[in-house]
């Protein structure tokens, strides 16, 4: 385990007590729930208005999450060069707009345009452009309030699925999407506008000057820097198409364990929780441990939450254990992919960097459900498991090969 020496052990409160944390966390709470989770209630009642199937629905949700994807590399360049306040400000009136052009829409065409937009807006808004705005303001310190950041939006889908629920019954589905319009537009707009003006954008370097100024810690160059790229986006793209194919399919996959469908709901309920804990644990010990470790543990985690459920099937402590490292791995690891490219490349160029990663994370993401489905289909669920555990191996072995500066060679 790596000890981290320069940051002293901070207060409890440290990081919640400073606007731009509060700030963000309230808009990451917002931006995931009006924009991620509110679709899970709001879609059977569209599908119906237009007459068309569920699929179909999740079919333009899906293009428009490979559009997150084409978009993410620009928007990286965006907050490197122009900074996170100008980015996420923009985003959060195009996201209004996108969903103002959602409630508008007359027909299935023009709501699938719409929705796609939506989620093309949401890379502008959501967590790398938070975390990239957070290190423009903190450097190297960014850390411990990127946990916080996580923590307070760790409770995007506990607020907006019964919220949601509540205001489509009080409402209908085109109102819902005009008042989280409105949310966006006159609430997270001015809050990126004043939260994120100390936040100084961190301009690419050119393509061989990585070498850190003398204030920074240093950061790996030359082809340590090129080697450590590859293993590390091999690392969050391969678990990547894990963690996008468990949630859709979570309930499926514990009932094949021999559960009722109540049963898989409440054992599938642990997951929340211990992503809470487990952030709640890195909030406060994080500063004892690297951010490699902290990765290290969450794909570990990961791993052995797989392993268990197919050495062990059909007994409820693996389930629940199965749940529960599920969602601690997905709680540490969001964390860990802000964290480590900062670690290890720094800070000049560092939205680029991760911009890039994430697009193509983003388009594996997209797929990893439906290939999820076919693997059950075709062969059974059990094989598409066990396609998950060698994948998160894979993903483990790649952040294993990983060092630290200084350590490289």
């Amino acid at each position: 385990m790596t000890i981290n020496p320069r940051l002293p052990k901070p207060s409890i409160i440290a990081g919640f007590n400073e606007p731009a944390v509060l700030g963000l966390g309230l808009t990451q709470t917002i931006g995931y729930g009006t924009l991620y989770y509110a679709y899970g209630v709001l879609a059977p009642a569209i599908s119906r208005e237009f007459g068309v199937s569920l699929d179909w629905f999740f079919g333009a949700f899906t293009i428009g999450l490979l559009l997150g994807g084409v978009v993410a590399p620009l928007v990286g360049s965006q907050l490197d060069r122009r900074g996170a306040r100008v980015v996420m400000t923009s985003g959060s009136v195009l996201a209004a707009l996108a969903l103002v052009a959602c409630a508008l829409s007359p027909n299935l065409w023009l709501f699938a345009v719409a929705i796609v937009l939506a989620e093309g807006a949401t890379c502008l808004v959501v967590y790398e452009a938070a975390f990239a705005g957070l290190i423009q303001i903190y450097g190297h310190d960014a850390r411990r309030r990127i946990t916080a950041v996580t923590l307070m939006a760790g409770f995007a889908s506990t607020i907006f699925w019964p919220l949601t629920q509540w205001m489509l019954t009080t409402f209908d589905w085109r109102w819902t999407l005009m008042i989280f319009a409105g949310v966006h537009l006159l609430i997270c707009a001015p809050l990126h506008f004043a939260v994120l003006r100390r936040a100084a954008p961190k301009r690419v370097l050119p393509e061989n000057d990585h070498e850190p100024r003398a204030d920074e810690p240093l950061s790996l160059t030359g082809l340590h820097r090129r080697r450590a790229l590859v293993f590390y986006t091999a690392a969050v793209v391969v678990s990547g198409l894990v963690y996008s194919a468990f949630p859709v399919h979570m309930l499926r996959i514990i009932q094949n364990e021999g559960f009722t469908a109540e049963a898989a709901a409440l054992i599938a309920m642990v997951m929340g929780p211990a992503q809470v804990l487990a952030r709640l644990l890195e909030f406060v010990g994080g500063h004892r441990i690297d951010p490699l470790m902290t990765g290290r543990v969450a794909l570990g985690a990961l791993a052995v939450g797989i392993a268990l459920l197919l050495a062990t099937p059909g007994t409820v402590v693996t389930a629940v254990l199965f749940a529960a490292l599920y969602g601690a791995a997905q709680g540490l690891f969001t964390i860990a992919r802000a964290t480590i490219p900062l670690q290890l490349f720094g800070t000049k160029g560092y939205a680029t960097l991760v911009g890039r990663i994430t697009g193509i994370r983003f388009v594996a993401n997209a797929a990893s459900p439906f290939l999820f489905a076919l693997a059950m289909t075709q062969f059974s669920v059990d094989t598409a498991i066990l396609i998950c555990g060698i994948l998160a191996m894979l993903a483990f072995a790649a952040i294993l090969v990983l060092k630290p500066p200084g350590k490289a060679g």
